[in-house]
């Protein structure tokens, strides 16, 4: 059903990220060129901040690419949850350094940095992407600084490109921030930004004429809050109510409909604008 209304399942799925990748959108194409140009210029840390849902693991990805295009050593990690002895074990992995089950934290450490110290020393280039910092474990913002406090990043030979909440982390992230080279911000999209969101992404997913009236953009910012996440679940439990209904068009009832359906936590933008129509 889902893949006959959008012709090309894989991209619907898929969500904000597509075939090319990041779908273009001002706060998108500004905090990734921050990123880049921290990775251009060997910055030594940057810290990306935004509302969750707003494609910071996008940007990141997108990222860690563009890295790989320019000669980079790269490795990501996606930190939630985890500890610094589980980041130093996922990093060994990532710059294949086959560490063991007996090897302990100091092992570790001593592994991942005598590797950038190698290729410090060959003139060679690292970026290391971290994503869900905030949903990390506290002792895992003090090994973040201490590989920041390496020669290796000083000397611009490793760059530390971090995406994490702005509401989340707390002060051992905001010390951490103190530490950013570059302010890098991923708001939500505005009304104009939302609509140019969703016409891209319908184009990206095989539909080359107008799927919302002219009042269903509205409502649909109004119920995303400009999040392009919801968004896209929003635009995804539309598209399967009008296969259902056997429907050409999506508008702001059909949108309200559906974003019922949503649990709650993902429709205090819908409560909102039904207060305001009663």
């Amino acid at each position: 059903m889902h893949e006959r209304y959008w012709e090309r399942n894989d991209f619907a799925l898929q969500g904000p990220l597509g075939r090319g990748g990041l779908i273009e959108t001002p706060p998108h194409e500004e905090a990734l060129a921050r990123l880049s140009y921290l990775v251009e210029h060997r910055r030594r840390f940057g810290l990306m901040l935004g509302p969750a849902g707003t494609g910071k693991s996008l940007v990141l990805s997108t990222a860690a690419r563009e890295a790989k295009r320019l000669g980079r050593e790269v490795a990501s990690l996606d930190l939630f949850g985890i500890d610094s002895h589980d980041l130093l074990w996922q990093l060994a992995i990532a710059l294949r350094l086959g560490p063991t089950e007996r090897w302990s934290h100091a092992t570790l450490w001593r592994a991942v940095t005598d590797h950038w110290h190698a290729l410090h020393s060959a003139r060679l280039l690292s970026v290391l992407l971290l994503d869900h910092l905030d949903r990390a474990e506290a002792d895992c913002i003090g090994l973040i600084e201490r590989c920041l406090h390496l020669d290796v990043a000083n000397d611009g030979c490793l760059t530390v490109l971090a995406a994490a909440r702005e509401e989340g982390g707390g002060l051992l992230l905001s010390e951490l921030a103190e530490h950013s080279d570059l302010r890098i911000e991923l708001p939500c999209l505005d009304r104009q930004e939302s609509v140019t969101f969703v016409r891209e992404w319908l184009l990206q997913s095989g539909r080359h004429r107008d799927t919302f009236d002219r009042d269903a953009f509205e409502t649909l910012f109004d119920l995303s809050g400009g999040t392009p996440r919801e968004i896209v679940r929003l635009c995804q439990l539309a598209g399967t109510a009008a296969e259902r209904d056997g429907l050409d068009h999506i508008d702001s009832v059909m949108l309200l409909d559906v974003a019922g359906e949503l649990p709650r936590s993902h429709w205090q933008h819908a409560e909102r604008v039904f207060s305001a129509a009663n």
